[in-house]
């Protein structure tokens, strides 16, 4: 079991200080991976319903730092950590773009970097951006850039792509990353749709803020299409975004099964019902708007109290 965290890259708190101080600790402390989000531009109004718990709102989202920028500078000052993105908005760029600018941060990293990827929820921000006649085929457009990624990250020689959404001649794509194959690309997202894709494309599947229950359900689903698609599930990495605050905010009651509140064991306990499910890579992230000392606080008790918990069931 993998665990990792969010480097909260969004938000009135995010800084140089914070995320740098952030992605040390997670290395000091022994965690798997960090990861970072991505918006480029939240209009000052949104009018797209947000599709997974909790709320979004330009007040409580705003000074998004952008994530390739973020991980390239995490990725020079520590050493072994995974790199990855929960998730990057796909159809808001071009692909050869992505291919270029991924396989050249998992080269310098040494083979760390992971792509999350999504089709994107919001269309005010394709409309800001330009994008706006790729929202409502934005699924296909995900689709043909994931397959352009690989084909980049693969072919020594020119490629090319004539599809619905991305038509381009002959190109030549150098560096290639450092990991033989390309870096992995995990689909964000826990519609069937995202489901279908990890399962079709992608290396692993995340949903976000999930029961066990759901995620059951879930898994079931991505086997099923896994052989549909003529894959293994160990072709595809499992993993669920988990919420912690801070241990000193509360204990935890009322929490709900993706909140590590309260009692360690209790944690741990939640942490083994989604393994049990299928989870193989955690990523934990922290409540919107907390200090860096809270971040701390959160991360050190999962580091500490939580995961020495696990390890000492795993290894009776």
């Amino acid at each position: 079991m993998k665990i990792g965290i969010s480097l909260k890259n969004a938000g009135p708190t995010a800084s140089t200080s914070s995320i740098s101080t952030l992605a040390a600790r997670a290395e000091e402390l022994g965690f798997d991976s960090v990861w970072v989000s991505d918006h480029i531009a939240i209009p000052a109004q949104i009018r797209s319903a947000y599709p997974a718990a909790g709320s979004f709102t330009p007040e409580e989202t705003q000074n998004y730092w952008e994530a390739l920028t973020v991980l390239a500078f995490v990725a020079g000052s520590t050493k072994r950590i995974e790199l990855g993105t929960s998730v990057i908005v796909l159809p808001q760029r071009p692909p050869l773009l992505i291919a270029k600018q991924w396989a050249t941060l998992d080269a310098l990293s040494g083979g760390r970097a992971i792509l999350g990827v999504g089709a994107g929820w919001m269309r005010d921000e394709f409309d800001a951006l330009g994008f706006g006649e790729t929202f409502d085929k934005r699924g296909v457009a995900t689709d043909e850039a994931i397959k352009i990624l690989r084909s980049a990250w693969t072919t020594d020689g020119p490629i090319e792509a004539h599809g619905a959404a991305y038509d381009f001649d002959p190109v030549l794509m150098w560096p290639k990353p450092a990991r033989p194959g390309g870096l992995p690309i995990w689909i964000g997202g826990h519609g069937r749709r995202s489901i279908r894709r990890a399962a079709e494309l992608g290396d692993g599947w995340q949903p976000m803020f999930v029961s066990v229950e759901e995620l059951n359900g879930h898994a079931a689903y991505l086997r099923e299409q896994l052989t549909r698609y003529g894959r293994r599930p160990e072709d595809v990495t499992l993993s669920a975004r988990v919420l912690v605050p801070p241990p000193s905010g509360g204990s935890g009651a009322s929490a709900e099964e993706w909140e590590l509140v309260g009692d360690p064991d209790a944690c741990a306990d939640k942490l083994r019902r989604y393994a049990a499910a299928g989870v193989e890579h955690f990523l934990v992230d922290c409540p919107r708007g907390l200090s860096t000392a809270a971040m701390l606080e959160a991360y050190e008790f999962v580091a500490r109290e939580v995961r020495p918990r696990l390890e000492a069931v795993s290894s009776r």
